[in-house]
């Protein structure tokens, strides 16, 4: 089982939209996918509250044994379990970030975001665990986002689709559905991401499996 941490010390990154958008995805493909929301806001948690379908499970863990909670996960037979991060150093905030196969960082394309992005990528480091940027309520093709992917280029790799500003993704996330149901833009843009995301987490299977094939 892979899991994908998505984690900002800054607040309003958009990491629960990102979570619930890419366990959506993930599912759609086939991945058994759980999800676990550490943030005390639990916006995540009230999206999958409101979510109607039976296809996406959220498990409280036992924070004090995250490893424990993972370890029951996997003998259950899942493939991804993404947990969402509150946007600070907290406790909780590190202990996703330590059982991560990955990190996917959030950030807006503002001045503000992207000069504090530095202390999430320094938490990131700390555990030696790999990490991707995406850009997130952004216009698209915008002189902003050209120079916010410059900036994020330098420290890692940065998605190659923006989760843009829409409408779409605050209205799924308030009715528990998918931007992808309600907006083709949204439904392409996360496609890209999550196809972005996907290689980079399970490229450790898909070499193996390229081996004995070979």
């Amino acid at each position: 089982m892979k899991v994908l941490t998505i984690a900002n010390r800054k607040g309003g990154a958009g990491k629960s939209t990102c979570a619930a958008h890419f366990a959506t995805e993930a599912i759609s493909g086939g991945i058994k996918t759980i999800i676990i929301d550490m943030d005390s806001q639990k916006t995540l948690e009230g999206w999958w509250t409101r979510r109607q379908e039976e296809d996406l499970p959220l498990i409280d863990p036992d924070v004090h044994d995250l490893q424990g909670t993972l370890k029951k996960i996997e003998e259950k037979g899942f493939d991804l379990c993404i947990i969402d991060t509150p946007g600070d150093a907290s406790k909780n905030a590190l202990l996703g970030i330590m059982v991560a196969d990955l990190v996917l960082i959030p950030s807006k394309p503002t001045a503000p975001d992207l000069s504090a992005i530095g202390r999430t990528i320094s938490m990131v480091e700390e555990h030696n665990k790999k990490f991707i940027f995406v850009l997130t309520q952004g216009i698209v093709r915008s002189k902003a986002i050209f120079q916010a992917s410059s900036v994020l280029s330098n420290f890692g790799p940065v998605a190659p689709a923006v989760i843009s500003n829409r409408t779409s993704y605050a209205t799924a996330m308030g009715s528990g559905i998918s931007a992808s149901s309600i907006d083709r833009l949204a439904e392409e843009e996360i496609k890209q991401v999550w196809s972005f995301l996907k290689e980079r987490l399970f490229e450790e299977k898909q070499t193996k499996k390229a081996k004995l094939v070979a």
